[in-house]
C-alpha cells in the first residue's frame, strides 16, 4: 500500500513538473534600488510608462508588436493601477523606462540596457527570451530574465502572461 503511495505522488510530481518545462519563467534580477517601487509611483502618476523594445521575437510590424507589448504590461502590477506606452511623447516621465531585450545573448548585461546597448538575435528561435530593465535614466533600478517556448505571437496567452511575470518582477511590491 506505502508502495502504491509513493508511486502514485511520483506521478503526480512528474506531471506537475513536465507542465513547467515550456514556461513561462521568469528570474528577478539580484540587485534592486531602494527607489525602484517609488520611482515606479513618480512615473506613473501623471500617465503611462514608456517602454523601449529592441528585438522582434515574431517578425511582424515594430509598431504593432510595441502597442500590444504595452497593453499586455498594462495594470500588471498588484494594487497600482498603471499604463505602459511606446510612444515618448505620451510618457510624462520619459527618463523612467522599461526596456525590454528579446533574444538577447545570454551573456549580455542587463546593466547595458539602460546605457542604450543592446544585442538580440536577428532570427525568431522556439524558445523566446526577454532581458527587462527598469530604467533612470542611464541608471538601473530593478532586472528580471524570462523566457517561454512554444508561443504563436504576442497575443498568445502564454506570451502574455510571461510579460505580466516581467512587470511584476521589475517593480515587485512596495516593502
Amino acid at each position: 500500500m506505502l508502495k502504491r503511495l509513493f508511486s502514485l505522488g511520483a506521478a503526480t510530481m512528474a506531471a506537475m513538473v513536465s507542465g513547467c518545462g515550456d514556461g513561462p519563467a521568469t528570474v528577478a534580477g539580484t540587485w534592486r534600488s531602494p527607489a525602484a517601487w517609488s520611482s515606479m509611483i513618480y512615473a506613473t502618476s501623471q500617465g503611462p510608462m514608456l517602454i523601449e523594445v529592441h528585438g522582434d521575437p515574431f517578425g511582424q510590424n515594430a509598431a504593432d508588436f510595441r502597442a500590444q507589448l504595452a497593453q499586455a504590461m498594462t495594470n500588471q502590477i498588484m494594487g497600482r493601477a498603471t499604463a505602459f506606452t511606446a510612444d515618448p511623447a505620451l510618457a510624462p516621465q520619459p527618463r523612467y523606462r522599461v526596456v525590454l531585450a528579446f533574444n538577447a545573448p545570454d551573456n549580455a548585461d542587463v546593466r547595458h540596457l539602460c546605457e542604450g546597448r543592446v544585442a538580440t538575435a536577428a532570427t525568431p528561435s522556439e524558445k523566446l527570451t526577454v532581458l527587462g530593465a527598469f530604467c533612470d535614466g542611464g541608471t538601473l533600478l530593478a532586472s528580471v530574465r524570462g523566457w517561454v517556448v512554444k508561443v504563436d505571437g504576442p497575443g498568445d496567452r502564454r506570451f502574455r502572461q510571461l510579460i505580466a511575470q516581467v512587470v511584476r518582477d521589475l517593480f515587485g511590491n512596495p516593502s
